[in-house]
């Protein structure tokens, strides 16, 4: 008897999986990193919290589990403009400044990714974290796509040096441009601004990694 039973308790198991992750989504969206706990995301899936626990070990758990798994970050395809074989065709060079520039458009789209950059710089805590290490895969698989190996150089530690850059760069001007716009002159909410920035990036790195 229990060996027939477990096909439906996996397919239960799975239900109960998906239920739970789509109501931590659900409580994000409708009130942002702040609202998210372990009451508020059983009350919403409509089941016990012990749940959360037995299947995501906690909520930060939970919150690494739907980053991983759910458009919060942008995809590797996404990262190197959805096309593998036009980005394969590219120069390295071209291909770390195409990413880069990706990149910031990608945040930009995603104003609960802004929100919890956001949060981690004023007040972090456990699922900012947990939603920031969701950002490690597509990080990796974006590796793939560039190969560094193939420069005929090691240029690994300048495309770490302008990813670091460039990720603070976004971020703050990111939430600046919800909260506070005007920077240096640019209007933030003006697709100038952002022009000039992807610009700039592409610039510098032609320059930095000059082949």
């Amino acid at each position: 008897m229990p060996e027939t039973s477990r096909p439906r308790d996996k397919r239960d198991r799975k239900a109960t999986e998906e239920a739970i992750v789509s109501a931590f989504e659900a409580v994000l969206l409708r009130d942002g990193v702040a609202g998210l706990g372990v009451n508020a995301v059983a009350h919403e899936a409509g089941v016990n919290k012990v749940l959360i626990y037995r299947y995501f070990g906690d909520l930060a758990g939970l919150a690494r589990h739907w980053a991983s798994n759910s458009s919060f970050w942008p995809s590797e395809l996404e990262l190197i403009g959805n096309d593998p074989e036009a980005f394969a065709r590219l120069t390295v060079t071209e291909r770390v400044r195409s990413v880069l520039c990706n990149y910031i458009d990608a945040i930009r789209a995603r104003p609960r990714t802004i929100e919890m950059l956001a949060g981690e710089l004023i007040s972090p805590n456990d699922i900012t974290r947990a939603l920031s290490d969701g950002m490690v895969g597509p990080g990796k698989g974006v590796g793939d796509y560039i190969k560094l190996e193939t420069a005929g150089r090691d240029i690994e530690d300048q495309v770490w040096k302008l990813i670091y850059l460039v990720n603070t760069v976004t971020a703050y001007m990111a939430i600046r441009e919800r909260s506070n716009p005007l920077y240096l002159g640019f209007d933030l909410t003006d697709e100038d601004a952002w022009t000039f920035l992807r610009d700039t990036v592409a610039e510098v790195t032609d320059k930095y990694l000059k082949e």
